[in-house]
């Protein structure tokens, strides 16, 4: 097994409070959102979170592009407990995971508003948020976890939706035979405005998608299955772990059958020489971001591909 020495791209305030999103964006940004207060919320992740909040929430917004702070914004959200943090246009996004519609609960469990903090539009984004990513050009994708797809919702029983930035469907996952419809969507890359990767359950596919059309699909080899996260650059993608060794990085080769062909595995370093456990990992384009303790670490593709000979 090769090795990948990483060193810190930013390191998070401490007095920020508790991260509660952590979302790479378009062009290379990365999105972090702190609770202010009291957290309020049940279990580790959207799939065990609470949809209302005790109390007001206030949220710290912020955004990192090469290391530098964007955005710092105080952002006050009376309703909802949020899970995902994007840009949309001029304005940001927020989203609870979880769109409950019994006891009264809004559908509305997506929040624009101006980067000073004004509620500008309520959206409603389905329940059993796993992904959210935005374009460049003010596209949402949501991708749901099983308890939103085999939920009461409607609009998240396809497994991943596109939207427009007022928050009108303008795609459904609908995949064709022979690939299995989608009941848990386990990782999802918006490489670019009009280019979205996923690998989803069942099956575990990895599926290409260029202008909303499915272009091409892979089976993954064994130690890739049940990643959350992938970093992609045209033939090659580097998956962060599976459901066996957490935190082995496999890079795989795309050819032309159908089949994705393992090319290296990796563990990570830090700066000190030490293993590397992220708490928290998300991918987006050709980069892994990994949260470890308060540091963020980026994770190149194209340095994995170097380092593997390829």
């Amino acid at each position: 097994m090769k090795t990948l020495q990483l060193w810190p791209i930013v390191t998070l305030d401490p007095g920020s409070g508790e991260l509660v999103a952590f979302d790479p964006g378009p062009q290379r940004t990365l999105y972090t959102l702190h609770t202010l207060g009291s957290p309020d919320h049940r279990g580790d992740g959207p799939a065990s979170s609470k949809h209302r909040p005790v109390a007001s929430r206030r949220y710290r917004a912020q955004a990192w592009l090469d290391g530098e702070c964007v955005l710092d914004a105080i952002i006050d959200d009376k309703h909802h407990n949020i899970h995902h943090l994007q840009p949309l246009g001029d304005d940001l996004l927020l989203a609870c995971a979880r769109s409950h519609q019994r006891g009264g609960y809004s559908r509305l469990n997506g929040r624009v508003y101006s980067r000073s903090g004004e509620l500008l539009r309520e959206l409603a984004l389905g329940d059993g948020i796993e992904h959210l990513q935005t374009t460049a050009r003010g596209e949402i994708w949501t991708g749901y976890f099983d308890e939103g797809v085999f939920g009461d919702d409607p609009i998240s029983t396809a497994g991943l939706v596109a939207w427009d930035a007022q928050g009108t469907s303008v795609f459904r996952y609908d995949p064709p035979a022979p690939l299995d419809s989608m009941a848990d969507c386990y990782a999802l890359n918006l490489a670019s405005h009009n280019e979205t990767w996923l690998c989803y359950y069942t099956g575990f596919p990895l599926v290409q998608l260029r202008d909303h059309r499915i272009v091409r699909s892979w089976t993954l080899p064994d130690p890739a299955i049940g990643s959350h996260a992938f970093a992609v650059h045209h033939r090659h993608v580097l998956f962060a772990g599976g459901y066996r060794h957490r935190d082995t990085y496999h890079l795989l080769s795309l050819d032309d059958g159908p089949q994705a062909c393992a090319a290296a595995s990796f563990e990570l370093i830090d700066e000190d020489g030490e293993p590397l456990r992220a708490a928290r990992i998300a991918g987006r384009g050709d980069t892994l971001y990994l949260l470890s303790g308060r540091r963020i670490y980026a994770c190149d593709i194209h340095r994995a591909i170097s380092e593997s000979g390829r």
